[in-house]
Parts: C-alpha cells; structure tokens; sequence
C-alpha cells in the first residue's frame, strides 16, 4: 500500500516551482544514461513542467484505480511510441530518487526513499502494462 503521507510530504521537501528538481533529475538521468538524451527536445522546461504536473496529479489520484490505469495506460502507450523501452523506467526512477534525496540533504529519510521507489515502480508498472505485446 503507498503512503500517500510520505510521498506527500517529502514532495513537499523537495519540490520547488522553478522546477530545479525536475531539471537536476534529467541532468543526472542523461548523465548516467546519455543514450536517452536524444528522446528529449533541446528546451527541458516544458518537459520539467509535465513531469512535475504528472507526479502531483498521480499523488492526487492514488485512491483512483480507475483513473490510475487509464492516465498511465494512456501514457505508457505514448512513451512506447516515442521509443521509450522498459529498462529505461528503471533508469529513470534511479535518478528521480536519488535526485530527490541529494535534494531533501538531512531531511530526507530511508521511509521516503523507500515510499518513492514503491511508488515510481507502481506507475512504471501500471505504463508498462499499455506496452504492445512483444512475440517472443
């Protein structure tokens, strides 16, 4: 079950509306992974923007099963579309979490971690789900 408390308040933490946390992640995710870089348009603020918009619509709508497995679903078709692969959600919750907790400093806490990384895998699960089946 998510805590939608901590999630909450360690988004809260960190989360800033210059959207510096949501530019540190895609520094670091294209640092660690600079194949993914070309997914992306030159200009990462309206990126940055929906990201941050999808996190607090997503915190909103954790009750909403229905409403979880249609947005993401919806999403996930289009991150497939856009050559996005199944590895990729990993690399991606990696650097959202760590970025978070670098972020948070000495008020971010194992629970959070653990809270975001419960929850990052969730979604990336419910968009994976949209995915075309792969023949083996």
């Amino acid at each position: 079950m998510l805590n939608r408390e901590v999630l909450q308040d360690s988004l809260s933490l960190v989360i800033d509306d210059e959207h510096k946390l949501m530019l540190a992640f895609y520094d670091r995710l294209f640092d660690e992974h600079p194949e993914v870089r070309p997914l992306f348009g030159a200009d990462l603020r309206p990126q940055a923007t929906m990201l941050q918009q999808a996190i607090a619509a997503v915190l909103d709508h954790l009750d909403d099963a229905e409403w979880l497995g249609r947005t993401l679903g919806a999403l996930g078709r289009r991150h497939a579309d856009l050559g996005v692969t199944p590895e990729m959600y990993g690399w991606v919750a990696g650097a959202l979490v760590t970025t978070m907790a670098e972020r948070g400093g000495g008020d971010w806490t194992d629970e959070m971690t653990a809270a975001w990384t419960e929850a990052l895998g969730a979604v990336a699960g419910l968009m994976l789900d949209a995915y075309p089946a792969v023949a083996d």
